[in-house]
């Protein structure tokens, strides 16, 4: 029965992660308002959450037995409520242009699509992209960029509100000084917007290629998972809330998180590589799982398996990335490198939340720099130390740093459910035996549990 206080935990995590996105996004759009400890302490929580879920092999867990089938019961019926949840988001997805009138909610949409344009008509992104231009055709404004300290926002310490994003947009659209403020390229590799070629030539809404990509990686995690225990991963995933919710509501970061997914949960086949290099060539957070992709792949396989995979996916995204650093090798650098090379604000929901927020004073980028820095080493040191022990752990274990980060937006952490259900999906659970799950309490919404228990 450990497997399934496992896919609760992770669930549960995801239901977290699901309420702090909301308390976040209210907070950001009314920064009078309370509740940034909770952000902070929910997503910390749903972290150690995973943590405890992806601990050990997993080995035979399906047919443990518990002696508190109330809990088991009472665990699984709060998930059922939250899959219901995850359901509706799913199903209002249609409808969710009547009170969001645009689908480019942050840059990383409206830049992917104007870059994908241009690519149609055989520019480079990285060198022509005209943000004005740009945002201007699909009518948003400086509340869906991704503003720098220098400037008129030389003078900034925290984000600049949004008078001033208006005020210096109003300025540079119309031409008036250089744009020092906003970020105008392209700031991730080539497949982030390449991906997009096709649903932008057929005029397609590119959210719907981003919740396509959701729901393809959960058939992968569902039809990898032990066939007993996959109403439970089902159940689980739907009810991770936070999955569906702000994939409907729009991210980019699908497009990373189908093929690192794939990886993850094929990392025993020799193509595994593939998805991986197309993963860390659409966005550079998929790097941070590499060293423990790589940490598990050499425990399996061995280290010369480890290296050889680690050739193929770096292959991958040279080549995907080569036209574009022949073109201008400084303009592509600059672009990839953009969340190191330019002065960003912080932002996110990590740690540095309280210091941005004016509960703590906010310390100089170096602090948060070292921190993120340490705890990627911590990270690592006890993935290496647990690899047989618990070898999934690093499905989790690579985002741990960001939480620390100078800039750790809540969109890093959203996905994480994704990638430990994943990680389970692999578990040797075994598995289930159906009149015991109903014996000792376990549902889904598609069965319940019997009465007599």
């Amino acid at each position: 029965m450990r497997a399934l206080w496992r896919l609760a935990a992770i669930a549960v995590a995801g239901a977290a992660l699901y309420f702090a996105g909301i308390v976040n996004s209210i907070i950001l759009e009314h920064t009078d308002r309370g509740g940034v400890g909770v952000v902070v302490i929910a997503i910390g929580a749903a972290i150690v959450l995973i943590i405890f879920a992806l601990t050990g092999t997993g080995r035979g867990d399906a047919a443990t037995v518990t002696s508190r089938p109330w809990f088991v019961r009472g665990a699984w019926a709060f998930v059922c409520l939250m899959s219901l949840v995850g359901l509706s988001w799913l199903a209002g997805m249609p409808r969710q242009h009547s009170f969001d009138w645009t689908p480019y909610h942050n840059d990383a949409i409206a830049l992917n699509e104007c870059a994908a344009r241009l690519v149609l008509q055989g520019q480079d992104p990285y060198t022509d992209l005209d943000l004005f231009g740009c945002y201007g055709r699909l009518a948003i404004g400086a509340d869906r960029t991704t503003p720098l300290r220098r400037g008129l926002f030389a003078n900034d310490v925290i984000y600049p509100t949004d008078e001033e994003l208006d005020t210096a947009w109003e300025l540079r659209s119309r031409g008036i000084g250089s744009n020092e403020e906003f970020v105008w390229r392209p700031s991730y590799p080539a497949v982030s917007f390449l991906l997009l070629l096709p649903v932008i030539a057929l005029g397609w809404d590119p959210n719907y290629l981003y919740v396509t990509c959701l729901l393809v990686a959960m058939a992968l995690v569902i039809a990898r998972a032990p066939r007993s225990l996959r109403p439970f991963f089902l159940t689980g995933l739907l009810g991770a809330a936070s999955l569906i919710a702000f994939t409907v509501g729009g991210s980019s970061d699908l497009l990373y998180a189908l093929p690192l997914a794939i990886a993850w949960l094929y990392r025993d086949r020799r193509w595994a590589a593939v998805p991986l290099g197309l993963a860390i060539a659409t966005k550079q957070i998929a790097w941070f799982f590499v060293p423990f992709w790589l940490i598990a792949v050499a425990t399996e396989r061995g280290w010369r398996a480890a290296a050889g995979d680690l050739g193929i996916a770096l292959a991958v995204f040279a080549i995907t990335n080569l036209p574009f650093f022949v073109h201008d090798a400084q303009a592509w650098t600059l672009g990839i490198l953009t969340p190191l090379v330019e002065p960003m604000f912080p932002r996110g929901s990590g740690l540095i939340f309280l210091f941005t927020n004016g509960a703590f004073p906010l310390l100089p980028s170096i602090v948060y720099a070292v921190a993120e820095v340490a705890a990627g080493i911590v990270c690592l040191v006890v993935a290496w130390r647990s690899r047989r022990t618990s070898p999934e752990l690093g499905a989790v274990l690579a985002i741990v740093p960001l939480y620390f980060a100078w800039r750790s937006l809540f969109s890093y952490f959203f996905l994480l459910p994704l990638f430990a259900f994943a990680a389970v999906a692999r578990m040797p659970l075994g598995e289930l035996a159906a009149d015991r799950a109903k014996r000792l309490g376990a549902l889904t919404i598609f069965a319940a549990p019997s009465r007599s228990a």
